[in-house]
């Protein structure tokens, strides 16, 4: 999270966390275990170096998050059963039940610290706190 809200500027809602989370996935396996140890490894992304200078205003389609990922399962889902639930009540139904006992929390882990802290962030996130500097007009 609190990567995400280092690159963000310093705002990361909820929805841009879980969509950020997504866009990782496409980073590839080998990028998103590095960033799951080391959030600071993000530093080393191309996609991220590609946004480093640059507030996220002026992002544009480079916009760090994968949100059109989050409907993927529930769209095939509805292509295997043949119901387009479009709610998602039978998908996240059928997920609840095949996750039993091994079901993961939602949202991020970890304590969570104040990115806005400049000292804090520099000790967490060398490299991003660098890349990304905060201002209260960003």
């Amino acid at each position: 999270m609190a990567a995400a809200e280092r690159i963000f500027g310093g705002r990361c809602s909820d929805d841009d966390f879980c969509y950020f989370g997504l866009w990782m996935v496409g980073l590839g396996k080998e990028a998103f275990g590095r960033a799951v140890l080391d959030p600071d490894a993000l530093a080393d992304t191309p996609d991220v170096l590609r946004l480093a200078g640059r507030t996220w205003r002026s992002w544009g389609d480079d916009w760090p998050g994968w949100e059109s990922l989050h409907y993927v399962a529930l769209e095939a889902f509805g292509l295997v059963t043949g119901d387009p639930d479009e709610c998602g009540d039978a998908f996240y139904a059928a997920v609840r039940t095949r996750r039993g006992k091994h079901a993961v929390g939602q949202g991020p882990a970890g304590k969570r610290w104040n990115v806005w802290d400049e000292e804090e962030a520099a000790r967490r996130l060398p490299r991003l706190s660098i890349m990304f500097p905060l201002s209260a007009d960003a």
